[in-house]
């Protein structure tokens, strides 16, 4: 059950006049009473789910239930909101019935955060938001960037917008807190293996690639405070968490800001994941390696030298290559991001490259089609060229060509990619992850601890403690 917590202020602040003297500090309690005006109360959610429809990271991109899963059920903006603005109630994906509940209590306003694919659900949820008659309903997260979301919503957040909201409601923030997120690594039997924490350095990305939205989601890249982020993780390890991803856009992009964060995580004795780019890692991966560098998620894209440069990736392809093998050497978990259908791609070619990648030790590959999403140059580029051939906003998933693709229909390209999940992972990658995961860590920790880190780990995550590690 999603739970709700109410907590109600005011907009008024006299704390200061103590300092002016004990008449004025008394003079306030008698203004209080006449002076002071409540809040806007404040709903967010993200689009509800039902039973079955949960989103799995791993079953999003392979076939089949000899697998991992990675089931994501928090929402990393609702909570950096709830985090820094407590006075907000936050929904993270309720079912249909929660949210129906939750509107009966009279909100001033609802807030959505979702994604392009999302919308057709959003909507039937602002309709029942209007049933209710919310006065107010706000649009934030990447598919408020979507066309014609401005005539659905009375106000639309680009960004990270925790300034924002608060300005909204009266309130300042001084030093952006980050909330504790964690998520489980398991299985479809539901047996979970280990707590995965969730750690931002930064915000943006300082690239320009074409299909990317960051650039207008996020145009001025910043970085989270080294306070908060420590404070983040001794709560963690307070709580018996010691595996980190970095979710940054490009973690790294701040050299010196990513080289203390992981002093950090040093000092905490963590093992970390991060987001970022081949040309990083190619310069970063020995040193970070040494300091509890334990894997990465990274953007392959491509293997084709072309298609990389048509949209501004910025990578050499034989680096590509350099860098997977030094990843396999080192024991290291490896997440590729893969896409398909640039507008020269054949079937052949697709299954070529995909093949190719094969070669390397990846643990999972997210295969996504090529998609323009809503202002990004790819957008403008595509529909002038070929043009848009979807309105169905919940086929903008990356999973379903969307475009008049020069050289794939719509079926074949369905029927590539359902191809390219079960040869991108083959069933015997089932079993080599989790001997790379050990050796791995026996190489940072010996076999006794590491056998002892793993059982804890396992304690943890199957004994009924995500709502204490959950919590904001």
């Amino acid at each position: 059950m999603t739970k709700i917590v109410k907590v109600s202020i005011y907009s008024i602040d006299f704390t200061d006049l103590w300092k002016f003297g004990p008449k004025l500090y008394i003079l306030k309690h008698k203004m209080k009473s006449a002076m002071e005006k409540p809040r806007k109360q404040v709903l967010l959610t993200t689009p509800y789910r039902e039973k079955g429809e949960e989103y799995e990271y791993w079953g999003s991109n392979v076939s089949g239930l000899i697998r991992y899963t990675y089931d994501k059920r928090n929402s990393n903006g609702l909570r950096f909101l709830k985090k820094n603005i407590p006075e907000i109630d936050i929904l993270e994906f309720p079912s249909k019935n929660e949210y129906k509940r939750a509107l009966k209590r009279g909100y001033d306003v609802v807030g959505f955060s979702f994604f392009t694919y999302q919308i057709p659900r959003i909507l039937e949820m602002v309709e029942e938001a209007k049933k209710e008659n919310t006065p107010e309903l706000w649009a934030g997260n990447y598919g408020a960037l979507t066309y014609g979301m401005e005539e659905k919503f009375d106000k639309i957040f680009v960004g990270y917008s925790e300034e924002e909201v608060a300005e909204e409601l009266g309130t300042k923030i001084d030093e952006l807190e980050h909330p504790m997120i964690v998520d489980y690594i398991g299985t479809p039997m539901g047996i979970r293996g280990f707590p995965l924490a969730v750690v931002f350095t930064n915000r943006g990305c300082t690239q320009n690639c074409k299909f990317c939205q960051t650039p207008v989601f996020c145009s001025k890249p910043y970085k989270i405070p080294l306070s908060s982020i420590e404070k983040v993780v001794k709560n963690y390890k307070e709580v018996g968490v010691s595996e980190i991803v970095f979710m940054d856009e490009n973690f790294g992009m701040y050299k010196k800001h990513a080289e203390k964060a992981i002093d950090i995580l040093d000092k905490y004795d963590m093992n970390w994941y991060p987001m970022t780019r081949i040309d990083l890692l190619d310069k970063r991966l020995d040193d970070w390696y040494d300091r509890g560098f334990s894997g990465t998620l990274i953007g392959v894209e491509s293997l084709d030298q072309d298609s990389l440069d048509n949209v501004g990736k910025n990578i050499d392809v034989e680096k590509t290559f350099n860098v997977l093998e030094r990843l396999e050497e080192k024991n290291s978990f490896v997440i590729g991001y893969y896409i398909i259908g640039f507008e020269d791609d054949t079937i052949p070619k697709i299954k070529k490259n995909i093949r190719k990648l094969n070669d390397y030790s990846l643990d999972l590959v997210q295969i996504c089609i090529i998609t323009p999403l809503p202002r990004t140059p790819l957008w403008e580029e595509i529909s002038e060229k070929y043009g848009i051939i979807s309105d169905d906003w919940s086929k903008w998933n990356t999973k379903h060509l969307v475009w008049d693709h020069p050289k794939i229909n719509q079926n074949e390209m369905r029927d590539v990619l359902e191809w390219g999940f079960k040869e991108a992972y083959p069933k015997t990658t089932f079993f080599k992850s989790p001997i790379k995961y050990y050796l791995r860590k026996v190489d940072r920790f010996g076999h006794f601890k590491t056998q002892a880190k793993m059982i804890k780990d396992f304690i943890i995550s199957n004994s009924g403690v995500k709502t204490k590690i959950n919590d904001c």
